[in-house]
């Protein structure tokens, strides 16, 4: 009786325990031989009590962590030790959506505070020359409009619309859109982007133009 009352836990989660308990009991009272004294009698009914306990101080221990409301179930998931509730750690593809979303909020701040004057052409305005495209609104109509508005991308730090506009074919694209907008994002970071020239330009073919131009590109460590 002793050996149940050590324990305020429903009967149904304690079937293997009482087994053990009572293969343990069975086990000394057959040691004990029935011509024995009374005191023997007693000495084995100590070890029994003892053992019982032992048991259930165990069992206990053992079935704490599945217990509704268990003080050492909480206990433990404080310490974070055996029954406690891990975090898993974020997937990959969490990671991803995340960054994907912060950067979009990103870009989409930088191209509302941009200057007045767009970066690609001191004489025109930003909102009417380059930031359709950087918004998405619109698609580049000639092929210097898409170089300049790649350059003005560039000063204005907008890695998502560079890696949009880049032909799958050219040794810069990368499938893995996320690592490679991060990439770009540091090294845009590190340099000043102060103006562009188009000097000339020709048409190849129906899919191809060729445009040579001057930027003037600053290292933001090297001294002005």
């Amino acid at each position: 009786k002793k050996g149940q009352s050590c324990t305020k836990r429903p009967a149904g989660e304690y079937a293997s325990l009482l087994l053990l308990c009572a293969s343990a009991d069975v086990d000394l009272c057959t040691a004990c031989d029935r011509r024995a004294t009374l005191q023997h009698h007693r000495a084995m009914a100590s070890r029994r009590l003892l053992c019982l306990v032992a048991l259930c101080t165990i069992g206990n221990a053992l079935l704490a962590p599945t217990v509704h409301r268990c003080s050492l179930t909480n206990c433990r998931a404080k310490s974070g030790g055996f029954g406690a509730t891990t975090n898993k750690a974020p997937s990959k593809k969490t990671k991803a959506k995340a960054f994907t979303k912060k950067q979009a909020q990103l870009e989409a701040d930088r191209i509302e505070k941009a200057p007045a004057r767009c970066p690609c052409h001191p004489g025109l305005e930003y909102q009417k020359c380059c930031a359709p495209c950087h918004a998405k609104t619109t698609t580049a109509a000639t092929p210097e409009a898409l170089l300049r508005s790649r350059y003005a991308a560039f000063s204005l730090e907008l890695p998502s619309y560079l890696a949009a506009t880049t032909h799958p074919l050219h040794d810069d694209f990368d499938k893995d859109t996320v690592a490679w907008v991060q990439r770009l994002a540091k090294g845009l970071d590190a340099s000043y982007f102060e103006g562009l020239r188009v000097l000339a330009q020709e048409s190849l073919g129906e899919n191809e133009h060729e445009i040579t131009f001057e930027a003037d590109v600053r290292p933001k460590d090297s001294p002005e």
